[in-house]
């Protein structure tokens, strides 16, 4: 895998104040909504109550990119690790076990939840309440046991348990994202939203959370970091280069095509070059020629790409202060629909 040289190398660019402010509004439209995601805790912690009364799982734990504060709105689906009771410990050896620890949740599932739909996935026994709600993917699991935080989660292509070390990851982004001063989970979102609107799911979201990993790893500006994060992407989506998940474990660079790869290669390629357009016009003073160009890299959440300066600071607060990584002062988060 090519080794991205550290940032720290180079004097980090500012942008301008109006550039910032409009990244600032953008962070705050990729935020999930704060009922949305009370209602989702509610949820899932009633589910682990309602599992452990029955002794059916031990603990549980969320996983994914809710865990790791990088999933974009809407909140819908949802991933949390449920750890068998000891009763089930018989299952990690027994032949088929895997495939009852399926059957033992799914049934315990559709007790609770009479008008969900559930299904089987490869790890996971998958809920749906509707739409409008959520969709609830619950892992078996059993701790390794070997001293690391790995947990065994079930394979049903398999039938058997395979090792995961998700506790792991959610940890090493959680210090990288301490490490960029807490801006790096909202510079993310910001590649991800870019991904799902232009590559859709040809590169999937812990692809784009690797990349963004590999290319930041100090604080900087969100128009410095995402500029960063598209030219180093280019670089390890080439043929002979490639990139890790953030633990380092596996390869996910093997685990697309070579056709989405050179897809999304030439997609970060591009938005590289509109990239250095936006730097060029605010370093020249054309903030609200910068503003519409990182519109048409970042799509209708970005501004509208065609206010004026004065606009848009009056629409923000004139003279609020700038924090980048933060909502601008009286910024109401808002859920995002539009893709």
């Amino acid at each position: 895998m090519v080794r991205i040289p550290s940032q720290n190398q180079s004097p980090s660019r500012r942008a301008s104040t109006i550039v910032e402010r409009a990244f600032a509004e953008f962070d705050a439209e990729l935020n999930l909504d704060p009922l949305e995601r009370l209602r989702a805790v509610t949820f899932h912690n009633e589910l682990t109550e309602r599992l452990k009364a029955d002794k059916i799982i031990s603990d549980a734990f969320l996983q994914g990119s809710f865990a790791r504060k990088t999933m974009l709105s809407p909140l819908r689906d949802i991933d949390k690790v449920f750890l068998l009771h000891p009763q089930y410990n018989h299952l990690f050896t027994d032949e088929g076990g895997a495939v009852a620890a399926a059957e033992l949740v799914e049934s315990a599932l559709k007790g609770y939840y009479t008008n969900s739909s559930i299904d089987r996935a490869r790890h996971a026994v998958q809920m749906d309440l509707g739409e409008g709600m959520f969709s609830f993917d619950v892992v078996p699991a059993f701790e390794a046991g070997d001293g690391t935080t790995d947990v065994m989660i079930m394979d049903l292509d398999r039938e058997t348990w395979k090792r995961s070390n998700t506790r792991e990851l959610i940890e090493v982004v959680a210090e990288r994202n301490k490490t960029c001063d807490g801006v790096f989970v909202h510079q993310v979102r910001f590649i991800k939203d870019w991904a799902r609107r232009v590559l859709g799911e040809r590169l999937p979201g812990l692809h784009v959370e690797s990349i963004a990993f590999a290319c930041i790893d100090g604080p900087l500006s969100h128009a410095e970091a995402v500029s960063r994060i598209f030219a180093c992407g280019a670089q390890v989506l080439g043929l002979g280069a490639g990139y890790g998940e953030p633990t380092g474990v596996e390869r996910l660079s093997d685990k697309i095509s070579e056709v989405d790869r050179e897809a999304a290669r030439q997609a970060f390629v591009a938005a590289e070059a509109q990239s250095a357009k936006a730097w060029m016009l605010d370093e020249h003073g054309r903030e609200e020629e910068a503003v519409a160009t990182w519109h048409e890299v970042f799509g209708a959440l970005f501004g509208d790409g065609k206010q004026t300066g004065g606009d848009f600071l009056r629409r923000l607060g004139t003279g609020a202060a700038v924090v980048t990584g933060a909502k601008a002062p009286g910024a109401t988060p808002t859920r995002a629909w539009a893709p």
